[in-house]
This record gives structure tokens, C-alpha cells and sequence, in this order.
């Protein structure tokens, strides 16, 4: 008897082996496509290729008799892994004549993130920090963009600061409320003005299926194209009034702070795809 399940238990750990062998094609492929996606600016999420996929791949684990719910679970698990393996390819640089990005406060998490996001995508990003306002004429001189990185209640002070900025320069916060950040850089710049509110933490390990909330602020042609970064790396953009955002987007990220949680305690067994999104 112990040798017959010796035996089994070998099998077994031979098949598991196969598994991880096939886990890691699939990853070197995805890499692959993710090369591809950045050269061409293709979005990292398509929901309809996403869609189909897991439609037949249920309906082939029914025929094997494997539950079509255990294969989704695998593999939405390891359509996550492969989004943050396409992320970190970067994006398509859409715009290659965009003079340097600089980062006030790009020494936080958030700010942290989009540096990453940014240079991936080709971009010179400069960070101004606390420490660099002595020279913060020189960081900013030629700056094609600036981004608010800073805690939301020095937000509208970082932003009066500033020294003057190019006329063509866009200037962008990412306070989680926007009423007096978007009205601080109108008043600070005659440029182009964008206000963001991402739906998502630092900690996020692919922008693949995240949200943003803009608000515009002031010349949305050149604004557009930032946000066209966005959805190239596949996150859902909402336009918003500022005044909405201040009411009720906090609570909304709250919510979806502890829907996963509320969830795992009712429906234990779908928890691993519900961290997904």
C-alpha cells in the first residue's frame, strides 16, 4: 500500500513540475506580448479577448470534467501575474517630443509609481522633493509636465509654490479630493490644467483594470493625451465634477477598500478572483 502511494504521489510531483513548466512558457510568451503592446501602443487589458478566453477555456474543463470554476480561479490568478509582467514593459511613448516630467513629491509611493510608469514609457522624469525648492526654478525651467505627488492637506500650498512654469506645461495633481487643488493651479498657471484622482494604491501590482477620475481643468487637448497613457495601460478613465469628487469619491474608495474583505466572509471560495480586480 505505501509503495503504490509513493508511486501516485510521484506522478502527482512529476504533473506539478509540467505545471510549472507550462506557468513559465506562459509567462515568457506573455513578455513577448507585452514587447509587442508597448511598441504599438496596444492596451495591456482587452475585456473581449479576456472574455472569450475564459469562455472556452470553461467550456474545454467541463469536457475534461475539471470545474470550470477552478480553471477560471487559475487562471485569473495568473492573468494578474501576466498583467503586472506587461506593466512592466512600460507603455508606448505617445508623445517622444514631451519635454521632462517633474515630480513634486515624486519621493512618496504614489509619486513613486508614476515615475516608474513614466520612464518605462520613455519619458525623462526629474523629481523635485523638499529638500529642492532652493532649486526649483532650474528643476521645473523646461518642464513639459508637473505632477502633485504631496499629502492632500499641504496639496494647495505645494501647488502655490511653484515657481512659473512654462506656458505649454501641464500642470496635474493627484489628490484624492479636487475642488480647491484644481482651483490652487488655475490660479498658479495659465496652462494646461488636469486634476486626478487614482482609484488605486501605491502598492498596486499592474494599472491593468484600475480607475482614474479626472477633472478638467483647463485646456483638455493637451490634458488628452496624458490620459490617453492611461488607457493604453488599461485603466478606466471617469470624468467628474471637482465638487462630486470632494463628496463622494472618498467613501467610493472606501467601499471598494472593503468589498474584498465583506466578500472573502461571505463567499469564501471566489475570494481569489474578486482580488483581481
Amino acid at each position: 500500500m505505501v509503495a503504490e502511494l509513493t508511486a501516485l504521489r510521484d506522478q502527482i510531483d512529476e504533473v506539478d513540475k509540467a505545471l510549472l513548466e507550462l506557468l513559465a512558457k506562459r509567462l515568457e510568451l506573455v513578455a513577448q506580448v507585452g514587447e509587442v503592446k508597448s511598441h504599438y501602443g496596444l492596451p495591456i487589458y482587452v475585456p473581449e479577448r479576456e472574455s472569450a478566453m475564459l469562455a472556452s477555456r470553461r467550456e474545454e474543463a467541463a469536457a475534461l470534467g475539471v470545474p470550470p470554476d477552478l480553471i477560471e480561479d487559475v487562471l485569473r490568478r495568473v492573468m494578474r501575474e501576466s498583467y503586472s509582467s506587461e506593466n512592466d514593459k512600460g507603455f508606448k511613448t505617445l508623445y517622444p517630443n514631451l519635454r521632462p516630467v517633474v515630480i513634486v513629491g515624486g519621493g512618496g509611493q504614489m509619486g513613486r509609481l508614476f515615475e516608474k510608469m513614466l520612464t518605462l514609457s520613455g519619458y525623462q522624469v526629474r523629481i523635485l522633493e523638499k529638500d529642492d525648492w532652493s532649486r526649483a526654478d532650474e528643476i521645473v525651467a523646461d518642464a513639459g509636465m508637473v505632477i502633485v505627488s504631496v499629502p492632500i492637506h499641504i496639496t494647495a500650498a505645494t501647488i502655490a509654490q511653484l515657481p512659473p512654469l512654462p506656458a505649454d506645461c501641464i500642470l496635474v495633481d493627484l489628490a484624492s479630493v479636487k475642488a480647491e487643488p484644481l482651483q490652487a493651479m488655475l490660479a498658479a498657471h495659465k496652462g494646461p490644467v488636469l486634476g486626478l484622482h487614482p482609484m488605486f494604491g501605491p502598492d498596486s501590482g499592474s494599472l491593468a483594470k484600475q480607475v482614474v477620475v479626472y477633472c478638467d481643468g483647463r485646456q483638455p487637448e493637451p490634458t488628452s493625451g496624458f490620459l490617453s497613457k492611461f488607457r493604453s495601460g488599461a485603466l478606466g478613465c471617469i470624468v467628474s465634477a471637482p465638487s462630486n469628487t470632494t463628496r463622494t469619491w472618498p467613501l467610493f474608495r472606501r467601499c471598494a477598500t472593503l468589498l474584498p474583505s465583506l466578500m472573502a466572509c461571505i463567499w469564501p471560495k471566489r475570494t481569489c478572483v474578486l482580488n483581481n480586480f
